[in-house]
């Protein structure tokens, strides 16, 4: 038998109420296990200590002296808690108003712009050139796109790539250029 079965079953066994083959499988295992034979031992002084002391009479008289104070009005009430306070019907009263009136004024402020700068024009200049025809209906599309999805940056890479490929191939008018300097 293991340690925690026994140790379920130590009340049992402390007062005879296990039948006979429990009562020596426990018995056995007392022998070979000296932490649970330690909580018999602390079982049984809890025992002693309870049947000394928990049969004690209060003094003759008490039940009549305390039912005195209590109609004579005697009886002193303890200070309430420094938080009762809190509990009290004006106190919820008080902060259910401001809870109200903190929803009230976040409803009825007005908001500022999210974002402070102004919106781009395709037709300033941007970084000392101006943008043409075909790039800013680029970026129009890409930020009317951008709105739209999750796909939109890929939409955009799409315009680009058609853009460079309906522009000549510069590295192509280069070699030209050498060629002809060659001949």
């Amino acid at each position: 038998m293991d340690c925690t079965r026994v140790r379920d079953l130590l009340a049992d066994y402390s007062v005879q109420v296990l039948d006979g083959r429990t009562h020596r499988l426990v018995e056995g295992h007392l022998q070979l296990c000296a932490d649970c034979k330690e909580e018999l031992r602390v079982l049984d002084s809890v025992m002693i200590l309870v049947e000394e002391y928990g049969t004690l009479a209060p003094p003759p008289g008490l039940f009549n002296a305390v039912r005195n104070q209590i109609e004579a009005g005697q009886v002193t009430r303890q200070r309430p808690a420094w938080w009762a306070f809190f509990l009290t019907t004006p106190a919820r009263v008080t902060a259910m108003g401001m809870a109200m009136g903190a929803v009230a004024l976040g409803l009825l402020m007005p908001t500022t712009p999210t974002s402070l700068t102004p919106p781009l024009d395709p037709h300033l200049p941007i970084a000392g050139q101006v943008a043409t025809g075909e790039l800013s209906s680029s970026i129009r599309q890409h930020a009317m796109a951008a709105t739209e999805g999750p796909l939109a940056d890929r939409v955009a890479w799409e315009a680009m790539a058609q853009i460079a490929a309906q522009q000549p191939d510069e590295s192509a008018e280069k070699k030209t250029d050498r060629e002809r300097r060659v001949e």
